[in-house]
């Protein structure tokens, strides 16, 4: 008997009242390059199961699942696979699920970490194993089915993260109304990106206006925002449509106050024509690295321009949090290298090496490794760990730790703003190359040329 346990997306839905805190087991296929990563983010409810064999079945397809009372087979394609390969046991009682992974005498072995295990081995959720270079993850959460919304509306790569995928589908139900959304997140982590996905869903009829508040002195931005005699601001040219304001937190009381004065009364004048104000019709979406409810507490940001910038909050999780979605990225990455003419394949080897690392700089940082990595490759456009490590070993000196990110962020900004988008003068005054500088600029999505009129 087949079951068809095997989805693309993960749906949040509200667990049953009777169970409400229970965690369910979920069984994440992280992809592999053996078939250019065809079955990654598949994934698989393991409740009522005790046992899930792994093994080759070279006649499926893609993977196959077969139900046999309380075992689930998990049939892989790959040669690298053997027959019966290895078996996972999971033993749940009153402290929830746990999972023990042992190998059945394959050829290849079965990996946790960077070890091959010869004997039973405890696999703690979110843990990567590996069986015949295909690659697995065990989640729990409360989620009682799959299925939902088209979620691919918002993101066409889609997501195996079930905390993503909880934050995709409120995006989702909000995205038609007008409640202002603020997207936050570490560096790299796509909020400007889903910004985009919602004004797209929304519907709205007018444009999505992107304004930088990081770039610009008060008096500037003042200018940027309301517009001044003879010039009309961002607001005015996102009417009918989204102003994505992104950075958020690094607005000023003073431009603060005149900011919720024009939310609250949907109309602002122009710098120097305050006597004239001019109606909007605006839908605020704004994204921000820090917390701003702390903020709020801390006296740096006005509770009352909080209470109505923040209808939602959501909280993008940082790339080291989300591995189950490796296999999604790489693919969609590669296809759009495919697609520049580019042919790319990536060696189990290099994704190995994508799995163990650190991604401080997240989405961006994994695309943008990739995109240079693609050029190093060998003639058939196989992409190695060599090829890989020759890129990440460029990036000595890059922060790992979220804070010490988000503090080399806030400093490039001021020197930036400072050296009027020099970067030359940057990399004097920082004591780094040009080319440092400019790695860390395409890190953080800066633009230079947007800060030689900050002033």
């Amino acid at each position: 008997m087949t079951r068809n346990a095997l989805h693309d997306t993960l749906v949040e839905d509200e667990p049953s009242s009777d169970d409400s805190q229970r965690p369910r087991a979920w069984l994440i296929g992280i992809g592999s390059p053996e078939d250019n990563f065809a079955s990654a983010g598949r994934v698989c409810q393991l409740e009522g199961f005790h046992t899930v064999r792994f093994g080759r079945d070279e006649a499926a397809e893609g993977i196959s699942l077969t139900e046999s009372g309380t075992t689930l087979r998990v049939g892989i394609p790959f040669g690298w696979v053997s027959g019966e390969h290895a078996e996972l046991t999971l033993l749940d009682d009153a402290r929830g699920p746990r999972f023990t992974l042992a190998d059945l005498g394959s050829r290849n072995g079965t990996i946790v970490g960077n070890e091959r295990i010869a004997t039973p081995v405890r696999i703690r959720p979110g843990e990567v194993f590996e069986i015949g270079r295909s690659f697995w993850m065990i989640r729990e959460m409360g989620l009682r089915k799959l299925g939902g919304p088209r979620l691919s509306e918002l993101d066409a790569t889609g997501t195996a993260s079930p905390h993503l995928h909880h934050i995709h589908r409120t995006l989702h139900r909000l995205a038609k109304s007008s409640i202002p959304i603020v997207l936050r997140g570490e560096t790299g982590t796509g909020k400007e990106f889903l910004a985009r996905a919602i004004h797209r869903v929304s519907g709205r009829t007018g444009p999505l206006v992107v304004a930088n508040l990081g770039a610009l002195s008060d008096a500037r931005l003042e200018q940027v925002l309301f517009g001044e005699p003879g010039r009309r601001g961002l607001f005015e040219e996102a009417d009918g449509g989204t102003l994505f304001l992104d950075e958020l937190a690094e607005l000023s009381g003073r431009v603060q106050a005149k900011l919720l004065v024009a939310l609250t009364e949907g109309r602002a004048g122009r710098v120097g024509e305050e006597s004239m104000p001019r109606s909007f019709d605006v839908r605020i979406v704004a994204s921000t690295l820090h917390d701003l409810s702390r903020m709020v507490e801390d006296g740096r940001f006005r509770p009352d321009l909080y209470s109505r910038i923040a209808g939602f909050v959501a909280e993008l999780p940082p790339l080291r949090s989300r591995r189950e979605d490796m296999g999604l990225l790489v693919r969609a990455f590669v296809q759009d290298l495919q697609r520049e003419g580019r042919p790319t394949r990536i060696t189990s080897n290099a994704f190995r090496r994508l799995l163990r690392g650190a991604w401080p700089f997240n989405v961006r940082q994994l695309r943008q490794t990739l995109s240079t990595a693609a050029l190093l490759a060998s003639g058939d456009g196989t992409l190695t760990a060599d090829a890989l490590a020759e890129v990440l070993e460029q990036d000595d000196g890059l922060p790992e730790n979220p804070d010490e990110v988000r503090a080399l962020r806030d400093e490039l900004v001021r020197q930036l703003s400072r050296a009027g988008g020099d970067s030359d003068r940057i990399a004097r005054d920082m004591n780094r190359t040009p080319q440092q500088i400019q790695r860390w600029l395409e890190r953080f999505a800066l633009q230079p040329e947007s800060f030689r009129s900050a002033v």
